[in-house]
């Protein structure tokens, strides 16, 4: 009696280190291919079919495209400024964002320029309170009135 059939199997082809989307750090991985073999009495003994590449974070154990190699994490500052971004975006006036930054170490200049960075220069004005918002928010958080260009 002969048995013959198909199986998959798993090739690393590569390992190092990656930003892991998931861990958000920089961890091990493994790249693999997975191919589809023909097998006499449970032997693997030719490739029928290529079955893909993947990346497998060593630690978290997600797998992801090949791509996900040539990712180039945000930058802390470039971090900084995204956060900054998404907290104008909710309506906190600039100058509470200034005030948060400047409690958590960074020097007044340097909140200005990141709050005037994040809003692009385009900015809008409270009539009755003086804040001012990203140029996107039409109600003054504070006092509820409608927003002028500034």
């Amino acid at each position: 009696m002969i048995i013959w059939g198909t199986r998959g199997r798993q090739i690393e082809l590569s390992a190092g280190q990656f930003h892991c989307p998931k861990c958000d750090v920089t961890r091990p991985y493994k790249q693999k291919r997975v191919a589809q073999y023909f097998t006499l009495f449970f032997i693997p003994l030719f490739q029928i079919k290529n079955l893909g590449e993947f990346v497998e974070c060593q630690f978290c154990h997600q797998t992801y495209k090949p791509e996900v190699l040539s990712y180039k994490p945000p930058s802390p500052a470039e971090r900084l400024l995204f956060a900054v971004r998404k907290e104008l975006e909710t309506g906190t006036p600039i100058h509470m964002v200034q005030q948060k930054l400047m409690a958590n170490g960074t020097e007044q200049a340097t909140a200005q320029k990141l709050t005037d960075m994040a809003t692009g220069g385009v900015q809008v004005k409270c009539p009755k309170c003086g804040f001012s918002y990203l140029g996107t928010i039409k109600l003054c958080t504070n006092c509820g009135s409608s927003l002028i260009p500034s």
